[in-house]
């Protein structure tokens, strides 16, 4: 019962008050602009107004502060995303000068396979073994499986000489590079044919010993193979004479080679498969 009551009041008086606001809104339409509710309309907004201004100016700064600390999360993720994307470019900008690289590369090997018919090349990755001071050898991923065999020649990417396989396995080989102290190969002059020997000095150095100690010689002359000894086939360019000494005591004259190929920087090589090898390597030689 007592519930009921209060519902029955409850409903009383939303009625009332909704009579009472729709007589309020019927009086202020029909009333003049003197009339009672347009003057309380109108002292309301006299009084309210200056408050307004006021609370206005005092939370203006508030409201600024606030804008720019949204503007400067904003601003932060704006440049996180643009960092992002700048990174994501650099990397494929990499990938694709990476990808120009190595087109390049293959190119100048097929240029070199098109221009050396008589050569039967396999392309191979030098997958280890940098050269440093101690050891001039790269390790490359192919070996007896892929036709592969000791004292095979091996050229750069340009057709240049690279040195000679000396290990050979299944799948992999350890190939000695021309500055190897113990690399010893038949060369020739181009200028002149004069026949030699290049030896590696170690530490990226190569040189030339002359059979005719009284051949005319000059500087920037291009160093071949000879097809001496047997391993490597002749006229495999090896590099370029950069250095001439005056005569030692025993008569010889020092000669510097500047290897033709990039011997620090091998990603892949070229194993001349055919012709094969008919002999093994002229054994290198202490002293200069």
């Amino acid at each position: 019962m007592m519930i009921e009551r209060q519902n029955r009041r409850q409903r009383v008086l939303i009625i009332t008050l909704i009579i009472i606001c729709v007589l309020l809104v019927t009086v202020y339409s029909r009333e003049s602009k003197d009339g009672l509710f347009h003057r309380l309309q109108r002292f309301s907004m006299d009084v309210i107004s200056p408050l307004q201004k006021g609370m206005s100016k005092i939370l203006s700064p508030v409201k600024d502060g606030i804008g720019f600390v949204v503007d400067m999360g904003r601003a932060r993720g704006e440049r996180d995303s643009l960092k992002e994307q700048v990174e994501e470019l650099k990397g494929q900008v990499d990938e694709l000068e990476d990808l120009r690289r190595q087109n390049e590369m293959l190119r100048k090997m097929v240029q070199v396979k098109e221009s050396n018919p008589q050569f039967d090349l396999l392309v191979v990755d030098v997958i280890g073994g940098n050269p440093d001071i101690w050891e001039q050898t790269i390790q490359i991923g192919a070996g007896y499986d892929d036709g592969l065999q000791e004292y095979m020649a091996v050229l750069s990417e340009d057709g240049s000489l690279v040195g000679r396989v000396i290990v050979c396995t299944a799948k992999a080989s350890i190939v000695q590079l021309i500055t190897d102290e113990k690399s010893s190969i038949g060369a020739r002059l181009q200028q002149n044919a004069e026949m030699g020997i290049v030896k590696g000095e170690g530490g990226g150095g190569v040189k030339l010993e002359l059979l005719n100690q009284d051949a005319e010689v000059n500087e920037g002359d291009v160093v071949l193979t000879s097809g001496m000894g047997g391993t490597c086939p002749a006229g495999i360019p090896i590099g370029t004479i950069t250095e001439i000494s005056e005569r030692r005591a025993d008569l010889s004259i020092g000669i510097r080679i500047e290897p033709r190929a990039r011997l620090t920087r091998l990603e892949k090589v070229m194993v001349v498969l055919s012709p094969p090898p008919s002999a093994a390597p002229i054994e290198a030689k202490g002293g200069n």
